[in-house]
């Protein structure tokens, strides 16, 4: 007797009938037949009675069907079971990163998260730099990738990654990317996030500026609202390459360096001062790996923009 033989009985019984048991599991009706006489044969009693609406089982098959129905509900409850402590087992982590690196590799890093690294049960949170930071400090996140995080006493900061800011503009049929000028980023219609933004705190030091002082004709803390001016044509931005990628490689949008002072950021993980991640010795060390992997996967991605430190 056999697993096998067990839902084809059962089955049969269900539909009360063996063509329709044959169809529902996909296959032909002689062998689900025979496999059921087979079990006839084992235990040396009748188990289906066949008659012209099809089958019904005898008293001997009714017994073996309350016992088989039976075995497959302890089956699926220990399926779950040991699925739900597979889960558990897990630990928990909560890391943050920025939006152009969500856009960027952010199912990558689930997909390997939950493929790779089965002590970690990993929970994505994206937002801007500066509230990545705020929520390491209040100890609302675990870990944090963002850029250009001043120092402040709460928080553990390790630089691993420079990556340029580009100056983002729509697609001009003829016009090419390369160089443009800080008087041609400053003179444009510029689309950019709040006060706090890194991209704007970038761009107003590189023009000695402060962040209050630049003239901003959109001020949006959205990438995907900033994104959507400049592919209307109605604003030009400063932007990392990962906030645009996709329409660079579609040809949507045009990327250029700003010539004689290139802006850049840089990238660090970020982690409350005080409040080791420590767990075990396997949590540890998944999770530098998943670190690792998610750097290498951001590093590979932006391509020459970015350099790993």
């Amino acid at each position: 007797m056999n697993l096998r033989q067990l839902r084809y009985f059962v089955t049969a019984v269900d539909l009360s009938n063996i063509t329709r048991a044959a169809q529902k599991l996909h296959v032909a009706q002689p062998a689900l037949g025979m496999h059921i006489r087979e079990l006839e044969a084992e235990l040396g009693v009748s188990l289906l009675r066949r008659h012209s609406r099809g089958v019904e089982p005898t008293p001997a098959g009714q017994l073996l069907y309350s016992r088989a129905t039976s075995i497959f509900e302890q089956l699926e409850e220990a399926r779950r079971d040991v699925i739900q402590l597979h889960n558990t087992a897990r630990q928990p982590i909560a890391l943050g990163i920025t939006t152009s690196l969500m856009l960027l590799i952010g199912t990558d890093i689930q997909l390997s998260a939950q493929r790779d690294f089965e002590s970690l049960a990993l929970s994505l949170v994206e937002g801007p730099s500066f509230f990545l930071a705020d929520a390491i400090e209040r100890d609302e996140l675990d870990v944090a990738f963002a850029y250009n995080i001043e120092p402040r006493p709460n928080l553990v900061l390790t630089a691993v990654m420079d990556e340029e800011i580009l100056f983002v503009t729509p697609f001009v049929a003829g016009e090419t990317s390369g160089t443009v000028s800080m008087e041609e980023v400053l003179a444009s219609k510029l689309a950019l996030g709040s006060r706090r933004d890194i991209g704007r705190r970038i761009l107003a030091l590189a023009a000695g500026l402060s962040p209050e002082n630049l003239k901003v004709a959109y001020e949006v803390q959205s990438i995907a609202a900033i994104r959507e001016l400049i592919l209307r044509g109605e604003a030009c931005s400063v932007m990392p390459y990962g906030s645009v990628a996709h329409e660079l490689a579609t040809g949507q949008l045009l990327a250029r360096r700003i010539s004689g002072c290139p802006l850049k950021s840089t990238l660090y993980i970020v982690r409350r001062a005080g409040h080791p991640l420590t767990k075990t010795p396997q949590f540890d060390e998944a999770l530098k790996k998943l670190l690792n992997r998610t750097l290498d996967m951001a590093v590979e991605k932006i391509g020459d923009y970015g350099t790993r430190i």
